[in-house]
């Protein structure tokens, strides 16, 4: 009988042990640790710096068991916003200005005020403009993971002196004469992946918007004071729709997502590619040399009689780091000292000599770990500036019913005049 009793009790003992993870995969944990758990995305090559803070910091703090949610990219979006729903949020979350807009009134979002005034240094170490996306009512709800343009347009230098394009073009004249004279080549103008719905509307058109109704429009749209019905947003609907009926990008274009569209532009099958600063990385990790060196960077010229600066892109901090407002105490220290380990001086240069772009100012890097890509993107964006996000500044519904509108614009299921209006109609009941 002893003998059983001994043995039922062992196996109680193994079965509680592998009931429970520390986040190291090795289905351990002791009952003093602090749980923390944080959702994030960064699960392929472009994540692997996040992934090793994660796992230093594990190190650096034994008495936290840091569980990882981790997911792609577009199925995180669509996760979150389901938590966002039922307010079953991680610990600690990668979240963008859009789902912040939507906890944030519920009261699903701790704020940082205290701790970056506790903490001077690391509060001044941040770019200028790094928190405004973040920040409501005077209060900041994340901290900001990057500061990086939305837009860039990559194309292949050889593709276009074939075609007969000595430059980029300078105006809207001269790009839509380039995307002929690229088709007539043989070759895909521009290369998207539209599956997910985000890229075009992101990555492009909010740029494009911006050129045709200005940065002011979009303020006065924020505060009720103009419509996406004004000629300026349904002219900007107009053109991508125009570019889309010139057969601009690929016909699958909604059907792919942005591996398959940048697989078309490394097999020389598309002159360009749409895509944010972090493409710099992509392409110089994964395009075949002679692409690499042939890739120059560029943003959509002027339109005609638009009211935007031709010099500004969609960009901004994009993404932030926020914790869950129903952490206290040790719990709550363990997520802030997480977050200050990954938007701190020394993980900003990591991140620049990873060819990526910090909310952090940096000046002691090594210049030579970067790619030629990457020195020619801070050199393009060194007079450019950042107009508004669609993405990041409105609701998850405004985003939704903008972004499925351009899938159907780009193949011709929609106007813009009914697009613009049914866009207004869910803007109208935000009110």
């Amino acid at each position: 009988m002893l003998l059983i009793v001994l043995l039922i009790a062992s196996i109680g003992l193994i079965g509680c042990g592998k009931n429970s993870s520390n986040g190291n995969g090795d289905g351990e944990t002791s009952a003093d640790k602090i749980k923390l758990t944080i959702g994030h995305f960064d699960v392929d090559e472009n994540g692997a710096l996040f992934r090793d803070a994660l796992e230093e910091f594990r190190k650096e703090h034994p008495a936290v068991n840091l569980v990882e949610e981790a997911v792609p990219h577009d199925p995180y979006r669509v996760k979150m916003t389901t938590l966002g729903a039922s307010g079953e949020l991680p610990d600690l979350f990668v979240a963008n200005g859009s789902m912040l807009i939507d906890y944030i009134p519920k009261g699903y979002v701790g704020t940082f005020n205290e701790a970056l005034d506790q903490d001077p240094e690391w509060k001044n170490g941040f770019l200028p403009n790094s928190f405004d996306e973040f920040t409501t009512d005077g209060k900041i709800y994340g901290v900001p993971t990057a500061m990086f343009s939305v837009h860039v347009i990559y194309y292949n230098k050889e593709l276009f002196e074939k075609a007969g394009i000595a430059s980029f073009p300078k105006t809207w004249e001269e790009f839509t004469t380039a995307i002929h004279k690229l088709k007539d080549s043989g070759v895909t103008p521009i290369a998207m992946g539209n599956k997910s719905n985000v890229p075009v509307g992101s990555v492009l058109f909010g740029t494009l918007a911006d050129r045709y109704t200005g940065t002011d429009w979009f303020k006065a749209m924020k505060e009720g004071k103009a419509k996406f019905t004004d000629p300026e947003f349904v002219n900007a609907l107009k053109a991508l729709q125009d570019l889309a009926k010139m057969g601009t990008f690929n016909p699958d274009i909604n059907s792919i997502d942005g591996d398959q569209a940048r697989t078309l532009y490394y097999n020389k099958q598309a002159a360009m590619m749409v895509d944010g600063a972090w493409a710099v990385t992509n392409i110089s990790r994964d395009a075949p040399e002679d692409v690499q060196k042939a890739t120059g960077l560029a943003i959509l010229p002027a339109v005609p009689g638009g009211k935007g600066d031709p010099l500004s892109v969609a960009g901004g901090s994009g993404w932030s780091l926020a914790y869950n407002s129903k952490l206290t105490g040790a719990k709550k220290d363990a997520a802030i000292a997480l977050i200050k380990k990954v938007s701190g001086q020394e993980y900003g240069r990591k991140k620049i000599e990873n060819n990526g772009q910090p909310p952090v100012k940096v000046t002691d890097y090594d210049e030579s770990k970067l790619s030629p890509l990457a020195v020619d993107y801070f050199k393009l964006m060194s007079d450019k500036k950042f107009s508004p996000i669609y993405d990041i500044q409105l609701s998850p519904a405004l985003v939704e019913v903008i972004y499925k509108g351009l899938q159907d614009l780009l193949i011709g299921s929609a106007t813009p005049e009914e697009l613009s209006k049914k866009i207004q109609t869910v803007r109208d009941t935000q009110k």
